[in-house]
């Protein structure tokens, strides 16, 4: 059993001593009152139980920051072996960061994080074709499915977004407000309705490292539990079609919960030693008969299989066959950096006919993942094609220059058949790789603005795309509701992956339901409901003349309705049109004026767009960031761009900003106030996102609240309908960076972000932005052919290049903290720094907490 180790923040410290920023004591990450707290471990007092009062001040004032870091983190948190499960060990179990359990010091079963576990409902089990399918309305849609679309979108109520908490870790759960209570054997994590008791005053004790157990074999799900004894399969029988589907499920979830990596390198530095040791031994010198004889002779073994003897899902024996059985041995490429060779590998077969899991080698600690028993390849070249990818390269073009390298390091020339047939095992491979590896994507939110940003920048991807020559996007005959279940896409992309390492045989998804696209959001960054209304495009509207903004003016004001605009006579119809700058003849019907009228608006509501891409490459991607460049919410286009795409982003966000700088403001802003009506008169009235109202000339107006300053967080503070937590105000304004209006768009120049003087500093970070490292990575055109490897790769690289700029905000705090200081994250999850004073000293002191950071 283990303590809990909430490692958001803490894991990001744990870097390679290698590295530019270095790290020569542990952290370890404490809760008071819900705020993340990384505790400096002297090494003198590890082992002591301390206790201390927590004291928190403000020290440092937040500041705009572009500098990064070369820095990996680590994220790991592996669940231990459940009762009746096999734990084998090759390896010492690694060294794991002190954890800290301050709600429940007693042992517990710890939980999987970062991502839903569960089985994707949107995977289609039809063969040949692979495609995925709309899932039902009711699978993980929650309460809000029928609410009207006004609030489908963004929540209008008092209480807080109904977060999922699927697969979120105990951390994060508080910061959602939801309470943790000891879970049950099977591993599950029992939410109970109501408040968390919270306490200001906790203790802080350190605990022993090796009270962790090994990270290996780590299995919480027992299947047939109710039936101790289940039949045994005749493992000389093949296998029908049904039994086939359940090994197939049962195989993926085998891996999904032995196969848990841990994100770092520094995490697994025993193994990448190992690996090293192994490559370098390979040459013996011997004499034979007068003559000196070099003999290759290597480390790594030329046999691979599975040490368990019982299923490690459900105990029941295994069985390991010959050539040409349910479960034999298979020729396999051994993959390192100084070795090419063919192995063999053991596949042993479950006999329980209700899981009939799959068991390989799958003992990561001995250097080596296992790629459907077709390839093993070692772990530090799956880490050499993440540090390339890192830096913006194809990933393609990684894999073939680590393939090149080795070839060249064994000299050893593969046929193309075989260079093509391991390049596939390992592409397919690395992605596998990535969706086992444990990581919370709550990591990457930025440190001083938390999950709150006061401006959010929109920025867009023409070039990083996915060729639909091996993929065919669908779209619903019926337009139905627009909410997408992002846990269930997510999860089929992993499955997806994971399921070519397990059956490299497996036919690839070959049609997608293109409105089940999911865009990619960190957790606590998501809104309760989050829209993809991109099905709703219709590309056979054409910009039409008129004023747009006049026409939303109209609509609000009640002068224009558009359910009686039948009912209007000519002379009603030809003034509407007037006032919208539409023009039209006098010897227009009144079925062409109201043709007229209704094309503007729906010209509006679809958005402005920016080009329709080729027919054979979707859209490319749209993201937004704050002012540090860290990504907020990604959105994943097929069709072309419009500003009905920047509204599902905002709409689908925890906090819509208080400022989002795009270069489509009226567009984007007049859409929303279309399909959004309520939330936008709450957020702006009747001025359509601008500074002042569109019919009176622009003005320069003061917005102090997005001044940064010092201020207390009311750490019981829940969240509120529309007034943004920082702002504490309920205006939003969609702005543009430009000072010139457009002759098209008369209501431009209300939407500039020169109005404001408080928004001059971004201006400068905006010009800074496209020379920047960070825009320079996401910017390079990339054209996959594999839909799943396209949407796995954006969600890695988001994480990636922003998790290296919070690394960076990281250690320039930790180099600021004085002895007794902490690093922390508060309720909105922006790094500060406390101070911790002992019971002795501050007997009774009261706890405040102060954001900062700089």
């Amino acid at each position: 059993m283990t303590l809990e180790n909430s490692e958001a923040v803490s894991q990001l410290l744990n870097v390679d001593p290698s590295r530019e920023v270095g790290e020569e004591n542990e952290w370890e990450e404490v809760v008071i009152s819900d705020a993340h707290v990384l505790v400096k471990e002297s090494p003198g007092n590890r082992g002591t139980a301390v206790t201390k009062m927590p004291v928190v001040k403000s020290v440092v004032q937040p500041e705009v920051s572009l500098r990064t870091t070369e820095n990996d983190s680590p994220g790991l948190d592996i669940p231990p072996p459940a009762k009746g499960t096999s734990t084998t060990s090759l390896l010492p179990a690694p060294k794991k960061p002190t954890g800290i359990d301050l709600l429940n010091p007693g042992p517990r079963v710890p939980e999987l994080k970062g991502r839903a576990r569960g089985k994707p409902s949107l995977l289609a089990a039809a063969r040949p074709m692979r495609a995925i399918l709309p899932a039902p309305a009711n699978v993980g849609r929650g309460s809000s499915v029928g609410l009207p679309r006004t609030r489908q979108a963004f929540s209008l109520s008092d209480k807080a977004p109904s977060v999922r908490t699927c697969g979120l870790k105990p951390s994060t759960l508080k910061q959602l407000g939801q309470p943790i209570q000891q879970p049950s054997n099977t591993g599950e994590v029992k939410l109970p309705n109501g408040s968390a008791n919270r306490t200001s005053q906790l203790k802080v004790v350190e605990v022993k490292p090796d009270m962790f157990p090994p990270y290996k074999y780590s299995c919480t799900v027992t299947l047939e539990a109710s039936s101790p004894l289940p039949e045994v399969l005749s493992a000389t029988e093949p296998l029908s079609t049904a039994q086939r589907e359940i090994q197939r499920q049962s195989t993926l979830q085998l891996l999904r919960k032995v196969l848990q990596i841990p994100e770092n390198e520094s995490e697994l530095a025993e193994v990448f030693a190992l690996i090293h040791e192994l490559n370098s031994s390979r040459l013996i010198l011997s004499n034979v008969s007068e003559e000196t004889v070099t003999i290759e002779q290597t480390s790594w073994s030329n046999y691979y299989e599975s040490p368990s003897t019982q299923c490690l899902l459900c105990s029941s024996p295994l069985f390991k066959g010959g050539q040409n059985s349910l479960a034999g041995p298979q020729e396999c490429w051994l993959l390192t950096a100084s070795r090419l060779q063919v192995v063999t590998a053991q596949v042993k077969m479950c006999l329980n006919p209700h899981c009939l899991a799959l068991h390989s080698f799958m003992d990561i600690y001995t250097g080596l993942f296992n790629v459907g028993n077709k390839l093993l390849v070692s772990l530090d070249l799956l880490f050499a094609i993440r540090n390339q990818i890192k830096l913006g390269e194809d990933p393609r073009v990684s894999i073939s220059s680590v393939l090149k390298s080795v070839q060249e390091q064994t000299e050893k020339t593969l046929t193309s058949e075989e260079l093509s047939q391991v390049q596939e095992l390992l592409c397919n491979g690395y992605w596998a790789f990535e969706c086992l590896t444990v990581r919370d994507y709550n990591d990457m939110i930025c440190g001083i603005c938390g999950v709150a940003p006061k401006v959010e920048m929109a920025q867009r991807s023409e070039e990083n795309v996915l060729a639909l020559k091996s993929v065919e996007f669908t779209w619903p005959e019926f337009l139905g509701s627009s909410e997408v279940n992002v846990e269930d896409f997510w999860a089929t992309m992993e499955t997806e992956v994971i399921e070519q390492v397990a059956f490299p045989a497996s036919i690839p998804i070959t049609k997608f339901d293109a409105s089940v696209i999911a865009p990619f959001f960190p957790p606590l960054m998501r809104g309760a409901v989050v829209v993809n209304t991109e099905k709703d495009k219709n590309l056979d509207v054409q910009p039409v003349p008129g004023n747009g903004s006049a026409l939303v003016r109209l609509l609000q004001e009640g002068t224009c309705k558009l359910e009686e605009v039948g009912s209007y006579s000519e002379e009603e119809l030809q003034h509407l049109l007037g006032q919208c700058g539409i023009p039209f003849g006098a010897e227009d019907s009144k079925d062409q004026l109201c043709f007229s009228l209704l094309a503007l608006y729906e010209s509006v509501q679809n958005g402005a767009r920016v080009r329709q891409p080729p027919p054979h490459l979707t859209g490319g991607k749209i993201y937004k960031v704050c002012p540090h460049q860290v990504v907020c919410g990604s959105k994943y286009l097929v069709r072309g761009e419009s500003a009905r795409d920047h509204v599902d982003l905002l709409a689908s966000s925890r906090h819509w900003p208080p400022i989002y700088v795009v270069d489509m403001a009226t567009p984007v802003a007049l859409c929303a106030d279309l399909c959004y009506p309520e939330l936008t008169n709450q957020m702006w009235g009747r001025n359509q996102g601008c500074f002042s109202s569109p019919t009176e000339p622009p003005v320069s107006v003061s917005c102090p609240e997005l001044l940064d300053q010092h201020y207390t967080v009311d750490m019981m503070e829940t969240e509120h309908s529309v007034q943004h937590p920082v702002t504490k105000t309920a205006a939003r304004r969609i702005v543009h960076s430009g000072t010139q209006p457009s002759p098209a768009d008369p209501s431009a120049g209300h939407h500039s972000l020169t109005l404001c003087p408080e928004l001059a500093p971004y201006a400068t970070i905006l010009a800074s932005i496209r020379d920047s490292k960070p825009n320079c990575v996401r910017q390079r055109p990339i054209a996959f052919d594999n839909a799943t490897h396209y949407y796995l790769y954006n969600r890695l690289m988001d994480f990636l290049t922003s998790r290296e700029i919070v690394n960076r905000q990281i250690h320039d705090i930790v180099q600021s903290c004085q002895p007794g200081e902490v690093v922390i994250r508060d309720t909105l999850y922006r790094l500060g720094v406390a101070q911790i004073k002992t019971e002795t000293e501050e007997e009774g002191e009261e706890e405040e907490v102060a954001t900062a950071a700089e």
